[in-house]
């Protein structure tokens, strides 16, 4: 087998070339039979309605942009974050451990049952005990979203890079 061969037989050459058919082909289909706009409508109210059952909380509170702590020098803090709903607030710290992130947060008032935390690594399970605190570890640095289970209603925070 010559050096410019994959292991499937296929030299680079032939991975560009059907790279550029398959773009045209993309151009030609979007020109031919394009998506329908109710299509794209629809596509995009359904992708709005995915967390209709929840109540957004809204970050009011996030450490890491405090103009006041400007200019000042020192190890790098947590990063604290408060995310206000109707009847409930969530305040989270994020904590960098060994290239993972740590979060350990208070929902408020407590009554809380669980906290998810979802991140790129899937949804970690964060028991809340009974004065409304929870912790998660080995959380996948990046986007990062708390979804709260309380009582009957849910409530998940904006995303935040954690």
């Amino acid at each position: 087998m010559s050096d410019d061969m994959t292991a499937a037989g296929v030299t680079d050459g032939d991975d560009a070339d059907d790279k550029m058919l398959l773009a045209e082909l993309c151009l030609m289909a979007g020109i031919v039979d394009p998506v329908p706009p109710d299509a794209i409508a629809a596509a995009r109210s359904a992708f709005a309605w995915r967390t209709m059952d929840a109540e957004l909380a809204e970050l009011t509170g996030d450490s890491s942009v405090n103009p006041a702590l400007a200019g000042v020098r020192g190890v790098a803090a947590p990063t604290m974050l408060t995310f206000d709903a109707p009847g409930l607030t969530v305040e989270v710290e994020v904590l960098e451990v060994a290239g993972t992130r740590r979060l350990i947060g208070q929902v408020v008032p407590p009554g809380a049952s669980a906290v998810e935390v979802r991140h790129r690594g899937g949804v970690t399970a964060a028991p809340v005990d009974e004065v409304g605190r929870f912790s998660a570890a080995d959380i996948v640095a990046g986007p990062v979203s708390l979804r709260c289970s309380v009582g009957d209603a849910l409530v998940e925070t904006d995303w935040f890079l954690a």
